[in-house]
């Protein structure tokens, strides 16, 4: 089994708690851990860390690689075009 997350959008839904530099992936609502990390850490029991795949875009991969120490870097994607899907 594999698990993708898609972790790039630009922070536009849940303003003003979410921005650019700073989007709903990253924030820490629910016990101090990041939507991204409480993600990774719910699909661990299911699917082997080998099989976790990232995908985000150019500005924040530094902050997925900070945020998920445990995924390893050649799973993690950089999207080659934004498509946000906003309306």
């Amino acid at each position: 089994m594999y698990a993708l997350i898609l972790a790039g959008g630009k922070g536009t839904r849940l303003y003003p708690l979410s921005r650019s530099k700073n989007p709903k992936q990253f924030l820490k609502v629910i016990n101090n851990k990041s939507f991204l990390r409480n993600t990774v850490d719910r699909i661990k029991p299911l699917v082997s860390k080998e099989n976790i795949y990232v995908v985000t875009n150019k500005e924040y991969i530094d902050k997925v690689y900070e945020e998920l120490p445990d995924v390893e870097k050649k799973n993690i994607f950089i999207e080659p075009e934004n498509k946000e899907t906003s309306c």
